[in-house]
């Protein structure tokens, strides 16, 4: 670091150099008479000169310290100077580094969408070229079509065993199926197109009631809806035939359960259109929800794929329910779109059209689709035993949820436990459970006497939000308790029935998605009153 110049000391060198004149005057004889003789005596005076060297030395000393301090504060600027270039070369080098960083994040980005729009694009081409094979499958297959269906139907004219009869019948269900499959493909918009039909089904339907001719033969324009929901759940049972093949009389509810799959479906009436839509909507619902249930970290041992079936306020609701992984609101409205998914797991990739076919079918129905979340909660339970000796034990046990979402019940020390286990010192009675959540008591009084005895939440069969397994012994009871896991999505699906749409107000009034929200807790009572002495 080099300096740089200062101003030149000017006090000192001039006082250096009167001095010195002063002494060449009164030490050269031959000069002195230019100068005055008082004053080179006074400077012949040693003490003079001493005097004037003295003065001479201060100048100078004074203009090596002003000197000095000019200098240092030059340093300082230099330094602040040379600190000013460092910090400044070091932010160039930072901004360098976020450019280069930016600008590779840009190149991934770019990237990215270049690729989605690449595979957007061939899934636009796939879908249009899908479209096109569909309408010449169509258009090529009316004649063969009408021939098949033709043989079906003189065949079940004839007389025929009842298992043969059911076959035929299923092959040409199976046809007209696949053939409005192929007609929904060809179609520019789905929803209107559905629309159309029901419309079409609507007025013929007005005409049969006025007439008082709706049991006349030919072309019916309603169906029951819970066939439609039978025929649907009928292709994902391994063993169909375990299903009955007739449904139960009007007014009683049609049930089936197996491992994986949960089926109740009350009689609702009946609903306008083509029966085959409502089979499609059922199927691609059931289809979305066991591929979640398939997966091995969505794997539940209790909760199971559900689909409940209930009339509301003039209107066929579906509910179903899968366990598995929550939808973010964020995407609430993206997943009825073409070609959007979220089932993006390792080798496996979702094509979009489950519940886009969903939407635009419920669409043209002028219903409605919405989901819910079902997540795990705290909640407080109350076991109230009652033992053979007339004794009466309440047990207060209060759940969790750990960082991971799942239920654990808070021990007595802050413990986080899957399981509380208790011993009761004699054998019991009855057990009563209460949930807070729910302002709802259950009551068990049959147990294995020489066994376990295993208690599921009898609200939500399929996804039980607790079990109680009682071990009764020779003097002792042992009872274990443990929250369930019931995080999953609920979708449900309303479509106004066939007498709904008789109803004149029915046009002039507005849909309203059906929810079913959890109970509040503004309505919970304490946990004390949920206990009786």
């Amino acid at each position: 670091m080099t300096r740089t110049l200062l101003q030149f000391p000017w006090f000192g060198v001039l006082a250096s150099v009167g001095f010195m004149l002063l002494l060449v005057l009164a030490a050269d004889p031959d000069v002195a008479w230019h100068a005055d003789y008082a004053l080179l005596v006074w400077v012949r005076d040693p003490e003079h000169k001493l005097l004037l060297l003295s003065g001479v030395a201060v100048v100078l000393v004074f203009d090596f310290l002003r000197f000095r301090k000019a200098g240092r504060d030059q340093d300082a600027k230099i330094r602040m100077l040379n600190d000013q270039l460092n910090e400044l070369f070091k932010s160039k080098s930072a901004l360098q580094n976020k450019a280069h960083k930016y600008s590779g994040h840009a190149d991934k980005l770019k990237l990215f969408i270049s690729d989605r729009l690449l595979e957007y694009i061939e899934y636009d081409e796939k879908f249009l070229h899908f479209k096109s094979i569909a309408s010449e499958v169509r258009h090529n297959g009316v004649i063969c079509y009408d021939r098949v269906v033709s043989l079906l139907k003189q065949a079940l004219d004839t007389d025929m065993a009842g298992g043969d009869r059911r076959r035929y019948q299923d092959a040409l269900d199976s046809m007209v199926y696949l053939w409005d499959l192929l007609d929904l493909s060809t179609t520019d918009n789905i929803a209107m197109y559905v629309a159309n039909k029901l419309y079409e089904c609507e007025e013929l339907h007005y005409h049969q009631v006025l007439d008082g001719d709706s049991q006349a033969p030919g072309f019916k324009p309603t169906f029951p809806a819970r066939r439609a929901a039978a025929r649907a759940v009928r292709g994902f049972v391994a063993q169909a035939e375990r299903l009955a093949p007739g449904l139960p009389d009007a007014g009683e509810t049609f049930c089936y359960a197996d491992d994986q799959l949960q089926v109740q479906l009350n009689d609702v009436g009946e609903l306008l259109g083509n029966e085959n839509y409502v089979v499609l909507i059922v199927e691609n619902m059931i289809n979305n929800g066991l591929y979640y249930t398939g997966q091995k970290q969505y794997r539940n041992r209790y909760a199971r794929l559900s689909l409940r079936m209930v009339q509301d306020n003039g209107n066929a609701v579906f509910r179903f329910y899968n366990p598995g992984p929550l939808i973010d609101e964020d995407v609430r409205d993206k997943i009825y779109q073409l070609g959007y998914s979220t089932k993006r797991t390792k080798g496996n990739q979702g094509k979009g059209l489950g519940l886009y076919f969903v939407k635009q079918l419920v669409n043209g129905y002028e219903g409605s689709i919405d989901f819910r979340n079902i997540s795990n909660r705290e909640d407080t339970y109350v076991l109230r035993i009652a033992c053979e000796s007339g004794a009466v034990l309440n047990r207060i046990i209060e759940t969790a949820v750990n960082e991971r979402g799942k239920p654990v019940c808070r021990g007595e020390a802050a413990d986080l436990d899957k399981t509380i286990k208790f011993t009761v010192a004699e054998r019991i009675r009855s057990l009563e459970v209460s949930r807070q959540a729910e302002q709802q008591t259950h009551v068990f009084n049959e147990f294995d006497p020489c066994g376990k005895t295993r208690i599921l939440d009898p609200r939500y069969a399929e996804r039980p939000a607790w079990s109680v397994e009682v071990v009764e012994r020779f003097s002792t009871t042992e009872i274990s308790f443990k929250p369930l896991d019931v995080m999953g999505v609920e979708f449900t699906i309303r479509i106004p029935t066939a007498a709904s749409r008789l109803d004149p107000e029915y046009h002039e009034t507005t849909q309203q998605t059906l929810t079913e929200p959890e109970a509040s807790n503004d309505q919970v009572k304490a946990v004390s009153a949920l206990i009786e002495d």
